[in-house]
Formats: C-alpha cells, structure tokens, sequence
C-alpha cells in the first residue's frame, strides 16, 4: 500500500463585511451621514449575502438610523424635519 499522508486543512472564516458595516453605520449616525450611511447599507447587504446575518442586520439598522438623523440625507428624499418653534426660536 502506499503511504499516504493525512492533510488538515484550516478554513478562517472572517466577518469584515459585517465589522464594516456595523462601524460604518455607527459613524454615519454622528458624522458624514451622506457618506457613510449608503457605504454601511451595502456592506450590510453583502454581508448577509455572506450569511454574516446578525452582523448585516446590525450594520443595515445603523445605516437607516444614520439616514433618518440626517438632515441632508432627509432633505434629498423628500421627507420633511421637524421644527420645534416656541417664542419665534428654532430649537
């Protein structure tokens, strides 16, 4: 018989898409919204397509917080902000 060698193969399965999308989400919400927050939702998109779910719906749930916190992002879909207006002062 010849002699055969046993060969273990090691698979590391990393999560950067999710990592991405969750950091990227989380710094669209508090600054450059209108950058950030698209980056985020694709990344999240692609890492549940990796069946990174937890990761991806995490990373998306950030991104639509960072959109719905952004006034630009608002203004450019159409959706009116809220005002709050007492003695002639914008708050």
């Amino acid at each position: 018989m010849a002699d055969k060698e046993t060969k273990i193969i090691i698979k590391e399965q990393t999560q950067i898409y999710g990592v991405l999308s969750i950091i990227f989400g989380f710094i669209g919400i508090f600054i450059f919204s209108i950058l950030f927050s698209p980056i985020a939702f694709i990344l999240g998109v692609l890492a549940i397509s990796k069946k990174e779910y937890v990761a991806g719906f995490v990373g998306i749930v950030f991104s639509i917080i960072g959109v719905l916190t952004s006034p630009i992002l608002m203004a450019l879909i159409n959706l009116p902000t809220i005002t709050y207006i007492r003695h002639g002062i914008y708050l």
